[in-house]
């Protein structure tokens, strides 16, 4: 979640935005009035959803899935409101122009409300995350979380879940957390979607089920991608028991794209050519998408 902090008249400021302007329900606003509302119930109990896009050398990415997303998650949690695609496409293109943004992350937060007038849309752009070029080469660190995401095909504000095993994760010098149901799968990382290998196999790699995790659209595009390829990605639920018959596990989400995972907990995860290959296969792909958009 974005940093909050209260202020003295009662509101809660959104902070760690960048440049001039947000966008609030219908229009753009200077970021000084970015506020919540600090006796906000709806906003305080998570009954919202939201969505992170990137802008990457001026190019907002996958912008139409994105807010696709947000208007079904709206709908999987009953979020009424009166805010079509359009309305959407159009605030996020007003934002990147007045702000001329580059390089940016930017986070659409639609809060319900009693009515869906009264639904509020905060759209705010902040600054980029690139991960560590080391982690590319190197994969990271996960460790394995007890928990599940209610509502997993949603992205809801109520973020406690994740945030728990987000943070349990850092204190263990860990990129990220693997949430494990209750049943012993593994289904997803806490803001990442999961993928990894057959030892045999050099042309299939599996994620666990859409139905039991969040359809990211980096995982959306990364399968895409690699269907392109020839490479087949099959739909299969993976147990925390079976990880030594599997390699080249990686995660993705916007941000990062394709991170590889060397090590979950205190097991090392044997790399795979297939992960390597995804990795310039979705880098390829981006590549192909830029200039689809540029002309």
């Amino acid at each position: 979640m974005l940093p909050v902090v209260a202020n003295n008249l009662g509101r809660v400021i959104l902070e760690a935005m960048i440049g001039k302007f947000f966008w609030l329900n219908n229009e753009l606003r200077p970021v000084a009035e970015a506020v919540v509302p600090a006796d906000d119930i709806n906003f305080a109990y998570g009954f919202g959803v939201y969505e992170a896009l990137k802008v990457r050398k001026g190019l907002l990415y996958f912008q139409e899935l994105h807010v696709d997303r947000l208007l079904h998650s709206a709908h999987i949690i009953g979020l009424e409101h009166p805010y079509r695609a359009a309305d959407l496409s159009h605030a996020l293109s007003e934002l990147c122009r007045a702000n001329s943004l580059e390089d940016a992350n930017i986070k659409m937060l639609l809060i319900g409300a009693e009515t869906a007038e009264a639904a509020r849309l905060y759209i705010m752009a902040l600054a980029p995350f690139f991960p560590p070029r080391t982690s590319y080469r190197d994969g990271v660190h996960t460790i394995c979380y007890q928990a599940e995401r209610p509502f997993p095909e949603a992205k809801s504000l109520s973020m406690l879940t994740s945030s728990i095993a987000f943070r349990s994760a850092r204190r263990a010098g860990a990129y990220d957390a693997l949430l494990v149901d209750r049943d012993g799968f593994i289904r997803e990382g806490t803001r990442t979607n999961l993928f990894y290998c057959d030892m045999a196999s050099k042309k299939i790699i599996y994620t666990p089920p859409k139905y039991s995790v969040l359809d990211g659209v980096t995982r959306r595009t990364v399968i895409e991608a690699l269907n392109a390829d020839g490479i087949e990605v099959v739909e299969r639920s993976l147990h925390s028991r079976e990880l030594s018959k599997f390699c080249g596990l990686f995660l993705t989400s916007t941000s990062s794209k394709i991170i590889p995972i060397a090590s979950v907990d205190s097991q090392q995860v044997p790399g795979s050519s297939l992960t390597r290959r995804a990795l310039k296969v979705y880098n390829y792909y981006l590549d192909r998408y830029r200039e689809s958009l540029e002309g």
